[in-house]
């Protein structure tokens, strides 16, 4: 570490100016933003040139594939890992970057990982009380049964972890975590480790902790539905990239490309060709003037988005198969035209049957055009 990194830790840079600690009430939540952050192991680049600001009291969802570089991004945040170039600010003060670098117990930021890292040898209790080296033994007792007593663990406090199920496990984590009032709280992949029945459950409680302690929190994931549930924000990342910023409205409905499109929702991609005017392609033309002629484009069209009409109006199609999968039937169309079934979604299915002749269009709602891209997923 440089000699300027040393002084500026050394200056005993507290923690409190970033996100303060206490022993009751709210957190007062601190801004968080990486400024033209990248990173690398060795030759292999994990973040390339980001850019990312998470405003206080925000819920961020940090999306993207396994190995696209969001655990880094967290961990560099935290101050375990130390970024190649570009800055971390907390409030608007830099905590690591070309002038120093804050320890990462001085930075107000809790951490909760993905195995929960529990130890077994001490209680849930004493696993509470473990971040809260500040406070004298009987408050931290007080805090620790507080925040156990808040996640539905009070009865559990002398257990330890490996009498817990999963979801309660998580729990305790969780009341590790917010105990100290961290003004930032990062959380890598919190849900992951348990099944779908207790997921929905504990996820709901685990959102409803963070809106009332209002800490500022990033939460890894690689579910879409389970960040478009929590996030006020989604940052979606690919290969290290930051690929589009915004609600979960955004994203969904203004994807920035192909592969934001097809992140968030299955997609049948059709080759078309702007006209200046519109986009043709095989199942017709779509008003678009944003292409100009011969210039040629995505056409992603959502399941739901392709209209099927047994009168055999539109497009000419026939049924390939059909599966009943709950509210909806999964149909697969051949189109004239296409070399690939159209994967189509209808709440109507029993209307359908294999082999059937059907006419297809598309509703406009559930169509994107994106101007062709070699590297389009």
């Amino acid at each position: 570490m440089s000699a300027a990194k040393t002084s500026v830790s050394a200056q005993g840079a507290d923690a409190r100016r970033w996100g303060t600690r206490g022993t009751a009430g709210a957190t007062i939540a601190a801004g968080l933003a990486f400024e033209h952050v990248s990173h690398a192991y060795g030759d292999l680049p994990t973040v390339h040139d980001l850019s990312l600001r998470i405003e206080p009291g925000e819920i961020l969802c940090l999306l993207g594939h396994s190995g696209c570089g969001k655990t880094t991004l967290m961990r560099i945040a935290a101050g375990v890992e130390v970024q190649s170039a570009g800055r971390v600010l907390i409030n608007d003060e830099e905590v690591a970057g070309p002038s120093c670098f804050v320890a990462p117990e001085r930075r107000g930021v809790g951490l909760m990982f993905q195995d929960y890292a529990l130890f077994p040898h001490l209680t849930n209790r004493e696993n509470v009380m473990f971040g809260l080296t500040r406070l004298a033994r009987s408050q931290a007792l007080t805090v620790a049964d507080q925040m156990l007593a808040r996640v539905g663990l009070a009865a559990y406090a002398d257990d330890y972890p490996h009498s817990l199920s999963g979801g309660e496990q998580q729990r305790v984590a969780l009341a590790r975590a917010i105990a100290p009032r961290p003004g930032v709280l990062l959380m890598d992949e919190p849900f992951s480790g348990l099944d779908r029945r207790l997921r929905d459950d504990v996820r709901e409680e685990t959102l409803a902790i963070l809106r009332e302690t209002r800490a500022t929190c990033i939460i890894v994931t690689h579910d879409p539905e389970e960040a478009m549930r929590m996030g006020d924000k989604i940052a979606l990342m690919r290969a290290g990239r930051l690929v589009q910023h915004g609600t979960a409205e955004d994203l969904y409905r203004r994807p920035a490309d192909v592969f934001a499109a097809r992140f968030f929702s299955e997609i049948n991609q059709i080759d078309g060709v702007g006209t200046g005017a519109a986009v043709d392609c095989a199942l017709g033309r779509l008003d678009d003037r944003r292409f100009s002629a011969g210039q040629r484009v995505d056409v992603c069209v959502r399941p739901q988005g392709v209209v099927l009409d047994p009168g055999g109006c539109g497009r000419a199609g026939r049924i390939l198969s059909r599966r009943f999968i709950g509210v909806v039937d999964l149909l697969t169309v051949a189109v004239d035209g296409l070399e690939r079934p159209l994967q189509v979604r209808v709440r109507d299915g029993e209307r359908f049957a294999v082999g059937m002749d059907v006419g297809v269009g598309l509703d406009p709602r559930d169509v994107l055009i994106f101007a062709k891209s070699p590297t389009a997923d």
